[in-house]
């Protein structure tokens, strides 16, 4: 969901996009996973007219759902399946989007809020009260339009609750209660009656009031988002040319397949931007789209046609700025999120969600070795000058024809020594329909004495090592791979992450065994967990193997050598081994 906030910055995790009617947008970590042209799904679907109906039925079906979501908001009718009802919240955040600013769009903008707040407090997911959260600030951004005010009162009642933190607390009621004081609009009595609400948790939260100093940086502020409102509106009154050049399309990059397909959508720097799905009149196959607020196309391609389950991908400029539409062949499941440094949109489409049918004896006949860097992307290089990227490849190619012997389909992302991005090197094992993933990489460090062998699973992280590591790899800065962990909540399924962990402790138990046969002092660095972007999206089990540290002499002068490669590559082929045999 693409969410209206005036509060939020990017040092919160959100990203600020171009203003549009008066409210300002941002880019947030989007996960969805929705089946398109699904019987019962709540998905929007459009026709040929533009106007939006639910399950291609009537306005009035729509309005149902409305009254539905706002019975169980209030907790009328029992909680709907996880599914159904983060659809339905999407389906009424869909619409307060398209009524754009006003009392209608901040009533829908809240009964999204109240829907996911509630599956928030019964299944107590952390990305479920953050979604209320923001929802509850779109629909209190204009403090002059009817319900703002009890729209700002619940999500600072939810933000203490989330947090477990009444000083917190308190500053998100003090902040509510410091902007809705001066409003002249709003409901009248009711909004007299919510700010003495306001007024009135204060006092009870008294006791943990934070420093004044806390309370005099929110004051400063909203005062700074007052004059910085006002100085727009001046300069738009003078007829000021002021030129802002609006963010920009770089390029789109698709790889797709009879089943997978993924688009990547490279901006020149951060937008806010909205998913959406409709079905082709008179057609009746569904398609994808992504909607870029002020975006400039620039000079990408406007038609692409493809193969597989994406046909065709678009580009077209709009009134509000740009969008992006993927022609799919039937029916899919579809997820998005967006990565940064450089800023891309990712889309990731399926005709089955991933660990659909994962469970049950593990399957393995075809697996995807990726040798990590390649071409113009040297990766670490060793104090003596020895290359990841030639370690890696050597060691990836050591593996294949012992997989291909034992009745393994085999597939290198890189063959040779070319430059492959993190993005294409997962759309290649997803269309390979691999059952194993193993990326091969050498690690580095600042302290050149530090040294042992790694395996890396993707998931959240607290652990500052793994995280620099992670950093190092996805080529970026530690704060964009850390946000990147942050989306990853949402989108790890717990069946596929068991698998990926198993496989990942056979892999480094493997490593010891063979690499301490000729080397008694190898260090055992350990299973870890982080977030590597180009394990993002892959439909299989899969790992980062770190095979030992380039930055250490000792450690570097044994990758240069055949002998210590080739006792790596045994240890992959007898991981594999152990993980089909079910070990």
């Amino acid at each position: 969901m693409a969410l209206q906030d005036s509060e939020h910055n990017s040092a919160s995790g959100r990203v600020p996009g171009p203003t549009r009617r008066g409210a300002r947008f941002f880019a947030r970590p989007l996960v969805l996973a929705l089946l398109l042209g699904a019987p019962g799904s709540a998905c929007a679907a459009r026709g040929k007219s533009g106007n939006a109906t639910e399950d291609g039925g009537s306005a009035a079906s729509g309005g149902d759902d409305v009254r539905r979501a706002r019975a169980i908001g209030a907790g009328e009718e029992p909680l709907p399946p996880r599914a159904e009802a983060i659809a339905l919240a999407q389906s009424i955040e869909a619409r307060a989007i398209g009524e754009g600013a006003g009392a209608r769009a901040g009533d829908l903008h809240a009964t999204a809020a109240r829907m996911m707040e509630r599956v928030w407090r019964v299944e107590g997911r952390d990305q479920d009260a953050t979604e209320a959260l923001d929802l509850y600030r779109a629909a209190a951004h204009d403090p002059d339009v009817p319900g703002a005010c009890e729209a700002a009162l619940a999500g600072a009642l939810l933000a203490g609750d989330v947090a477990r933190d009444p000083s917190g607390q308190y500053a998100e009621t003090y902040r509510a209660e410091r902007r809705f004081a001066a409003a002249q609009g709003g409901d009248g009595g009711a909004d007299a009656r919510c700010r003495h609400e306001l007024a009135d948790a204060l006092s009870v939260l008294v006791a943990f009031r934070p420093p004044q100093r806390v309370l005099e940086a929110i004051d400063e502020g909203l005062e700074g988002e007052g004059a910085i409102a006002q100085a727009i509106a001046t300069a738009l009154d003078a007829g000021a040319g002021v030129r802002v050049e609006p963010p920009q399309m770089v390029r789109i990059e698709s790889w797709s397949g009879r089943d997978t397909a993924r688009v990547v959508l490279i901006l020149d720097r951060p937008a806010a931007y909205r998913v959406g799905d409709e079905v082709i009149a008179n057609a009746g196959t569904p398609r994808t789209f992504v909607d870029l607020d002020g975006v400039d196309l620039g000079h990408v391609p406007r038609d692409t046609p493809g193969q597989g389950i994406v046909t065709r991908v678009r580009a077209e400029s709009t009134s509000t700025g740009s969008r992006v539409l993927l022609d799919l062949d039937g029916r899919a499941w579809r997820r998005v999120f967006y990565m940064h440094e450089p800023y891309r949109i990712v889309v990731d489409v399926a005709r089955r969600p991933p660990g659909a049918g994962a469970r049950g004896p593990r399957t393995v006949s075809r697996v995807v070795l990726d040798p990590g860097h390649g071409g113009k992307d040297t990766g670490a290089v060793g104090p003596s000058g020895v290359k990841e990227k030639d370690v890696t490849l050597d060691i990836a190619r050591r593996i294949a024809p012992v997989l291909v012997a034992q009745g393994l389909q085999v597939m290198l992302t890189r063959p040779e020594d070319s430059f492959v991005s993190l993005e294409e090197r997962t759309a290649r094992a997803n269309a390979f329909s691999a059952d194993l993933f193993v990326s091969i990489h050498c690690n580095a460090s600042e302290s050149r004495g530090r040294r042992g062998v790694e395996a890396y699973v993707l998931d959240t992280t607290r652990d500052e090592i793994a995280a620099r590591v992670a950093a190092r790899e996805n080529a970026t800065t530690q704060a964009a791979s850390a946000e990147l962990a942050s989306i990853l909540g949402g989108m790890r399924l717990a069946d596929e992450a068991q698998r990926s962990a198993r496989f990942a402790q056979l892999l480094q138990r493997s490593a010891l065994a063979a690499l301490q046969l000729k080397y008694s002092d190898v260090v055992d660095g350990g299973v870890h967990t982080a977030g590597f972007y180009v394990l993002v999206g892959a439909r299989m089990p899969s790992v980062l193997f770190e095979t030992s540290y380039l930055s250490n002499v000792t450690e570097e002068q044994r990758l240069g050598s055949g002998e210590y490669r080739q006792l790596l590559a045994d240890a992959i082929v007898n991981a594999v081994k152990a993980y089909r045999e079910g070990r």
